[in-house]
């Protein structure tokens, strides 16, 4: 029951200008349309930029090139207004997503009410930060017919949320129907310490397999199971058990994660004999 490229069709984002890789404009660009037009092409998703960086964007962009944006609102939802207005403008550019962090300062479900209010109709990604009241602040996406996005890793080991969070976070998901994005920390197919930093970082492939999971109704234990498995020859023997139409479930929950580099998920994918 093989899924060919189902569970992993336009899975990575090209966040090459956000750290830790913080490429330039000119370079990000002329990057991109060369993935799209690799062997590895089908698993990579929008390009990612900042809505205070928009301006550069339209200035830089080659004429000829047309491009599938997410927009991330560092400017607040106050500034993505003005961002999306010019980008609306450009024939070049097809904006697909917008990706929101709301204020930390306040109450939880407070800011992510008030961000929800105030969003374009498109395609949008709330960030839920890991605080007391998220469930509640994942009600109210709910409720708005929004996406949710949870920050995988950082540059802290306190950013990293264990497997119990993202499985918990992946399950209540799964439950109320809403798609979510992974941010940080996600380079790799398989959860491994990291041998500089010593962090724990999660594994797209386990993510993915542990959305599946959730997706069917499974417990929050082998949910939890998936995200701390760290042997790839046993994360691949559950990935070939998914049916096409299993891994589009998957999918529609699981969108998908940014990452500075494309090329470390595809090597990855590549070596576990995936792509």
């Amino acid at each position: 029951m093989s899924t060919g490229p189902a569970l992993f069709t336009a899975i990575v984002d090209d966040a090459a200008l956000f750290p830790p890789g913080n490429a330039t404009m000119p370079d990000a660009l002329a990057a991109h349309p060369h993935h799209k037009a690799a062997r590895y092409a089908d698993v990579v998703g929008r390009f990612l930029c900042p809505a205070s960086r928009v301006d550069e964007l339209i200035e830089v962009l080659p004429e000829e090139h047309q491009l599938a944006l997410g927009i991330i609102a560092d400017t607040g939802v106050a500034g993505l207004t003005g961002a999306l207005d010019r980008v609306h403008g450009d024939h070049r550019l097809d904006v697909e997503a917008v990706e929101v962090t709301v204020d930390r300062d306040r109450r939880l479900s407070a800011a992510v009410t008030d961000a929800l209010s105030d969003l374009p109709p498109l395609l949008a990604f709330i960030e839920i930060p890991r605080q007391r009241d998220w469930l509640d602040a994942l009600d109210a996406v709910a409720a708005a017919g929004r996406g949710a996005k949870l920050r995988t890793g950082g540059g802290t080991a306190a950013m990293f949320p264990d497997e119990h969070e993202v499985a918990s976070f992946i399950s209540a998901c799964a439950e109320r129907d809403v798609p979510f994005k992974c941010t940080a920390g996600l380079h790799n197919a398989v959860r491994h310490r990291d041998s500089g930093t010593g962090f724990e970082h999660h594994g797209f492939l386990n993510v993915a397999l542990a959305t599946h999971a959730a997706v069917l109704g499974e417990g929050i234990e082998h949910v939890t199971a998936l995200l701390g498995e760290s042997d790839g020859e046993q994360l691949v023997s559950a990935y070939r058990q998914i049916t096409d139409h299993a891994a589009r479930r998957t999918r529609a929950s699981f969108v998908g994660f940014g990452t500075c580099s494309i090329l470390e998920p595809v090597h990855d994918l590549t070596a576990l004999g995936l792509l």
